[in-house]
């Protein structure tokens, strides 16, 4: 899923500007919807690990509002708004990325 969601990211292209952000914003959003959140919803975890599974679909679900609240403050051009929703979007990344590493999903804990 993460390695689908990189290439993705990678071919719209990391919106390093806010004219980007609003150019980009809702192509990335849906691309994370495809390729993490839809197929984290699907996902049926055993239950050893249906905890961290369930901290995986709420984070994804946090970080999909995040994403959608970045592409509309883009479209604004509410720089505040997209700088405070950087912030959050890391720590999610991050918190994210700690939950995949005990999942020993590498490639999602980068």
């Amino acid at each position: 899923m993460c390695e689908d969601f990189a290439a993705r990211e990678q071919k719209i292209g990391a919106p390093g500007s806010p004219a980007d952000l609003k150019a980009r914003g809702d192509r990335i959003v849906a691309a994370f919807e495809q390729a993490i959140v839809n197929p984290i919803e699907r996902l049926k975890a055993p239950p050893e690990i249906a905890s961290q599974a369930a901290q995986l679909r709420e984070l994804a679900r946090r970080q999909r509002e995040v994403l959608r609240g970045l592409a509309a403050a883009g479209k604004t051009g509410d720089l505040q708004k997209v700088q405070r929703l950087v912030v959050v979007n890391q720590q999610l990344n991050t918190q994210a990325a700690q939950v995949a590493r005990s999942l020993k999903a590498h490639s999602c804990a980068s």
